[in-house]
């Protein structure tokens, strides 16, 4: 269900994109491959490519452009480099100007090419073609999908280092012995499971395993809790009391070992990725305390 509902945000995301495209090229508001025209006033050598220059835009004819209203004749810098026209920005340049900046992924700047004649230069400024589209796909999806794989190679290194301490912690009945330490407990939250029933059993091993961070191992254990909890349902298909107490513990489980904050801590270059063991053994207890505490205020209301 959760794959449907990604790609059709995907859809709806992308469908937006050329919905607003072709409604931004049907205007034309920049003026794709039009030339615009300026007076030079000044014009310096820098090398044998490169040359500065100061242009002097006419309001009137800069309205007429673009279609604005701008209040005056301006002023602009520009660097020319085999026939490239860079034109520099300030605050008091044009906004259309700065939208363009943008779009154009310059700093301060936009980007065209030149041909000038005597004191006239003509312009035609890089096209700001499908923007919204190339950002859905190659900044949104194509950069988020890299994103994720770079920081799922870095985690193999510390996953399969914990993996490893983890499966230690299982041969040596470790989470067995957990497991044996937390039934007293388990016997008070579930009162109506009977202590040998393999509900509890189930329960017991889920619990540990998420305590150790191992969540892999938890996940056929919670699934066998569930299906032996289901058999002393007496309305199948309605959540029983220990169904929902349970399902609070493994969702806000106590984390002894936060393996998978580690490997990510570590992997973005964190000088001590186990400093938030602590946090987390404090944070995930109160979690767990305030979870547990809400499912059984609310039982009482829906006997």
């Amino acid at each position: 269900m959760l794959n449907y509902i990604w790609i059709s945000l995907i859809a709806i995301g992308i469908i937006f994109a050329v919905f607003k495209d072709v409604q931004d090229i049907s205007q034309d508001k920049f003026r794709n491959g039009k030339n615009f025209s300026c007076k030079i006033i000044s014009q310096k050598k820098i090398d044998e490519k490169k040359s500065s220059l100061n242009l002097l835009v006419d309001k009137d004819d800069f309205n007429k452009f673009y279609n604005t209203n701008i209040d005056s004749d301006f002023i602009c810098e520009g660097e020319i480099n085999n026939n490239i026209i860079t034109i520099f920005l300030d605050s008091l340049s044009p906004k259309i100007w700065s939208e363009l900046s943008l779009l154009q992924k310059k700093n301060n700047s936009i980007l065209g090419k030149i041909s000038y004649k005597n004191s006239i230069a003509s312009i035609v400024f890089d096209e700001v073609k499908f923007l919204k589209i190339k950002e859905v796909t190659n900044e949104g999806i194509f950069s988020t999908a890299k994103t994720a794989v770079t920081i799922a190679f870095g985690l193999i290194g510390i996953m399969v280092f914990w993996l490893g301490i983890m499966k230690i912690a299982d041969v040596s009945e470790l989470t067995t012995k957990l497991a044996n330490f937390v039934k007293p407990l388990m016997i008070k939250l579930f009162p109506e499971i009977p202590a040998n029933h393999p509900a509890m059993g189930a329960m017991l091993m889920n619990i540990s395993a998420n305590m150790l961070g191992l969540s892999n191992a938890a996940t056929p254990f919670g699934l066998k809790a569930m299906e032996e909890l289901n058999k002393l349902n007496s309305k199948v298909g309605t959540a029983t009391d220990s169904m929902c107490t349970f399902l609070v513990i493994n969702t806000s489980n106590v984390q002894l070992i936060s393996a998978t904050i580690i490997a990510i801590r570590a992997s973005l270059g964190s000088q001590n990725p186990t400093e938030i063991l602590g946090a987390s053994i404090l944070a995930t207890t109160i979690n767990t305390i305030c979870g547990v505490i809400a499912v059984k205020f609310l039982a009482k209301f829906y006997k």
